[in-house]
This record gives structure tokens, C-alpha cells and sequence, in this order.
């Protein structure tokens, strides 16, 4: 039996239904009832678009279809608003209230037929392509690295941008509810399918979004230190990883705190722990931008950063030095003094592996603690510089 158009926007409705009450029942299970109501906002108000459509008598005359095609462009103004929330940004409900208020205003002045009536069609297609831009924009000028989730949600969103923005443009060419003109069964269909395929994409992506986020985030954790929240040896060994064919000559620096065994003992492991923290935060403000900073063990660090000569490399190395003897005078009562040795080398070439260079960098630094300490050394040399 194939089923008609009324059937296909039941359908419809209870889809999107069954879309808003499960974000509104998963969002309060977790304890998030503000992600609850804007995540099924759009949903809801798309099956309540639907019961209109397909219940239009129950209103007199034309204005339950009226309030249905308010209500679809309500869901994709929350739509936005739920992409909004998902990336951390304020709502902008007072616009979207108010371009369906101008929709309906607009819809309520015009007949079945005519140039009010078009204008209406056009007015509601620009307002559902103005949504989906203003989501996909706000997916574009996201600062934080997107999940694969997000980013199909942005092609999705891209893509019914420009199909609205195509049908704004031919409303008077096409029938209801693609267009202005009376409607046709092809039509409502095709509208149907191009709403579920979009609003079923787009529930996926929601779901899956968090997901990722969660699973990136504990990620992350365990590539960071948890004291200094620099890089730790595995996210240092990653780097090495995705940099072993870089044809980039890069500089390995080793930072030792000297005596760290002795602050301990003599102030306590809690100032132990602030020494630490004022070594990644020294190193951290003289490192240029380019540099990735690692704490590879108890007192220990790591530099890698792009190598232009030497002169440059024990330049960057002394500042460190120099940076980190001077904060950390300002823990405690300004007694507490403390010193780094630097061992370095150099990579110049991806014929040259990272555990050569890490070798011969620690060879240097053995050479700085076994010279006095406080001091530099570069490459393998029994000297200081």
C-alpha cells in the first residue's frame, strides 16, 4: 500500500516526537535540564509544525496551516539555537521569536493566492535559510578542534542552506510547500523527505557529538601533566611520532631543576610541587610559539622547537635559565633559590632519528650536572656555554 502524504507527515511528527522526548529524558537523566529543553526544542516544535499539517481543520480557515509553517520555522530557529548551546555560545531566542512573529504576521495579511501569499513563501524560506547559515557560521568560527561529528553536522547544515536559499529564489515556480504555487503530492513529499533526512542527521550528530567531545576530552587527559598541564612523556612521544619525516631542523632541549631532591627534603613536597609549576610556567613565557614544552619525568622537561643556528638555541636556553632562577625566588618568603641544567642538540634532518637526538641531549645534560650545574651545554661536548 503506498502510503499518502498525510501518512508521510504522521509519520513525521511521531519521528521527531520520539527525537525530542529522548534528548528531553537523556539530558535530565544526567542531571543537564537547560541542554534538555534546547536540545528538543527543535524537535518538539517540529512535531507540533507536523499535527497542524496534518490536523489543519482544527483550525478555522487557514490558519492551521498558518500556525503549522510557524512552528517548522520555530524548529529550525531552535535548531540553531541548539547548535549555539552546543558549542558553549549564548542564545539568540529573542531574534529567532521574532522573525517567526514577522512570518506569521506576514502569512496572516495574505490569501492562498497572490503576491502577498508569495511574498509570505519567500519570507519563510529566507528566514529557514538565514537559521541554517547563521548555525553553519557558527560552526565555522568554532575555536576548538571540531569532533568528525561536528563536522558532518556542518556539511549537513551547509548543504540545506543552500537548498532553502534555491527554493527562496524559485518560490513562485513551485508548488506548496516548496514553493508559492497550489500544492502538489510529489511536493509534499519531497519536502517531507528532505525535512527527516535532515532532521534524522541532524539528532545523529547530537548524539554522537557529546560522545566524541567526552572521548577526545579524556584523551587529552592523558596526554597532559596533570601538575603543569604541559605535555607528558606520551604526548612528547606522539609529537616525535607525527614529526619523524619533517624536514624541519628542530633543537631538543632537556631541562633539569637542580638539587630537586634537597627542595623537597628542606621545604616540603609542596613547595616541591610549586618549584615544578614555576618551571613550566618560566619556560612557557621565554618559549616563542612554535615550541612544544613537555614534562617528561619528576623534575625533568623537555623543549622542541624549530632550530635556526646555534647561537639562537643557547640563547633561548640561558633565558630559561635565567627566567626560571628568578621566579622562582617569589614562592614562599623568597628564600627558596633554585637552578636548572640544559642539555641540547640538534636534529637536522629526518635521516636522523629522535632517539639519537634524545641521547646526545641527555649525554649534554649529564655534562651539565657533572660541571657545577646551572648551565648549558650543547651536544655531547664536555664543555659549558
Amino acid at each position: 500500500m503506498r502510503a499518502d502524504p498525510t501518512t508521510l507527515l504522521g509519520y513525521s511528527t511521531v519521528l521527531f516526537l520520539i527525537f525530542g522526548l529522548y534528548f528531553t529524558i537523556s539530558e535530565i537523566t544526567h542531571g543537564k535540564h537547560r541542554k534538555a529543553l534546547w536540545y528538543s526544542g527543535p524537535f518538539l516544535a517540529a512535531s507540533v509544525s507536523g499535527f497542524f499539517f496534518t490536523n489543519p481543520v482544527i483550525i478555522p480557515g487557514l490558519w492551521g496551516l498558518r500556525i503549522g509553517a510557524v512552528f517548522m520555522t520555530l524548529a529550525y530557529g531552535l535548531g540553531w539555537q541548539a547548535v549555539r548551546i552546543m558549542l558553549g555560545r549564548r542564545t539568540c531566542l529573542t531574534a529567532v521569536l521574532v522573525l517567526c512573529l514577522l512570518s506569521l504576521a506576514v502569512s496572516a495579511s495574505a490569501t492562498s493566492t497572490g503576491t502577498r501569499h508569495i511574498a509570505s513563501s519567500v519570507l519563510r524560506m529566507l528566514i529557514i535559510t538565514g537559521f541554517h547559515f547563521q548555525a553553519a557560521r557558527d560552526l565555522f568560527c568554532s575555536d576548538e578542534k571540531q569532533t568528525s561529528a561536528e563536522q558532518l553536522l556542518r556539511r549537513i547544515i551547509v548543504a540545506y542552506t543552500s537548498i532553502y536559499g534555491a527554493l527562496a529564489l524559485l518560490t513562485d515556480t513551485l508548488p506548496e510547500p516548496l514553493g508559492s504555487n497550489p500544492a502538489t503530492v510529489w511536493a509534499i513529499i519531497l519536502y517531507n523527505f528532505l525535512v527527516i533526512i535532515e532532521g534524522i542527521f541532524i539528532a545523529l550528530a547530537m548524539i554522537a557529538i557529546p560522545r566524541e567531545q567526552l572521548a577526545a576530552k579524556h584523551h587529552l587527559l592523558t596526554l597532559q601533566d596533570p601538575l603543569t598541564h604541559a605535555g607528558n612523556r606520551r604526548a612528547m612521544d606522539v609529537w616525535m611520532e607525527q614529526n619523524a619525516a619533517s624536514p624541519i631542523p628542530y633543537v631538543m632541549l632537556l631541562l633539569d631543576i637542580d638539587h630537586f631532591k634537597a627542595i623537597n627534603d628542606g621545604h616540603g613536597h609542596a613547595t616541591g610541587d610549586q618549584v615544578i609549576i614555576t618551571a613550566a610556567r618560566s619556560s612557557q613565557k621565554v618559549l616563542p610559539h612554535n615550541a612544544s614544552f613537555f614534562r617528561i619525568g619528576g623534575e625533568e622537561f623537555a623543549v622542541l622547537l624549530p632550530f635556526l643556528n646555534i647561537c639562537q638555541a643557547l640563547n633561548i636556553a640561558h633565558s630559561l635559565r635565567a627566567a626560571f632562577a628568578q621566579d622562582v625566588r617569589q614562592i614562599g618568603d623568597g628564600t627558596l633559590a633554585a637552578t636548572l641544567s640544559i642539555g641540547a642538540d640538534v636534529r637536522h634532518s629526518p635521516d636522523t632519528s629522535w632517539h639519537d637526538v634524545w641521547e646526545k641531549a641527555d649525554a649534554a645534560l649529564y655534562v651539565a650536572k657533572g660541571t657545577g650545574r646551572d648551565a648549558v651545554v650543547m651536544g655531547a661536548e664536555d664543555n659549558t656555554a
